[in-house]
């Protein structure tokens, strides 16, 4: 495995709860965890939940807003129990876990960072921090009883990912014939860093941009936005354009703001 997943905790309220993400993480292969807003990860309910997964909790990092937690990151997945008005592209887990079986086999994996995002335990995540997300995973449960508590959800993510990307190997992995070969049966060249997903940190800035644009043409009334912003924000999250992409909207932006007249 060569793409780098990490877990991203958000408001997580039970302590045992981030003890037994950690465990179910570091059974399947994961090590790197992240906390926005969540309850002490080092009491010791949440070390002897962990089972022996105390590194993890240990060299957790903490971040201020999901936003921070994720800047690096140029895939971002959250989950969610249930389809979300307005939302990105919402898969099963396996869905997911195949999609990221495909960018780990490409060339540019090991440049690429994939954030799986877990809301708190009552409400799950807000749609504010869905609205950062590239992608919505859901785990196909009953629907008479969908009640699946946060470590079993963590467990059965970072499952369905282990089994996809090959974490914890039982042999030797089997290629995909026909994934990310070019015609003479080579991997391809590794893609030139600017022609990769932006990151997230990049999108923010983006966003950023783009509504203090629309606001100053009047194309956006920010006393009435409406629905507008998340319908801009689904868009380019659902098809996050590379970072030479991005450059070039920025460029359009950047001269709406400040036209040259013509020569």
């Amino acid at each position: 495995m060569s793409v780098e997943i990490v877990f991203v905790m958000v408001g997580t309220t039970h302590t045992g709860n981030l003890g037994a993400a950690a465990r179910a993480m570091k059974t399947m292969g994961f090590t790197s965890l992240r906390l926005v807003d969540t309850c002490s990860h080092l009491s010791a309910e949440a070390l002897a939940r962990s089972s022996g997964a105390n590194d993890v909790l240990k060299q957790a990092q903490s971040f201020g807003s999901l936003k921070e937690a994720i800047a690096d990151c140029r895939v971002v997945i959250g989950t969610s129990a249930r389809a979300r008005q307005l939302a990105v592209p919402l898969k099963s887990s396996r869905e997911i876990a195949d999609e990221v079986a495909e960018l780990a086999g490409s060339a540019d994996a090991s440049q690429q960072r994939v954030a799986m995002v877990f809301g708190q335990e009552r409400s799950g995540l807000s749609n504010e921090s869905l609205d950062l997300c590239t992608r919505l995973l859901r785990i196909p449960c009953n629907p008479d009883f969908s009640s699946l508590n946060l470590g079993s959800a963590v467990q059965v993510v970072a499952y369905e990912l282990s089994q996809a990307v090959n974490s914890v190997p039982q042999g030797a992995p089997v290629p995909i014939p026909g994934k990310w070969k070019g015609s003479d049966g080579a991997a391809p060249a590794p893609l030139d860093p600017d022609e990769l997903p932006a990151t997230s940190e990049a999108m923010e800035h983006f966003f950023e941009h783009l509504d203090r644009v629309m606001v100053n043409t009047g194309f956006l009334n920010p006393d009435n936005p409406r629905l507008l912003r998340r319908k801009v924000r689904r868009y380019f999250e659902s098809n996050r354009p590379s970072a030479n992409e991005l450059s070039m909207f920025r460029g359009l932006l950047s001269a709406t703001e400040n036209p040259r007249k013509p020569s």
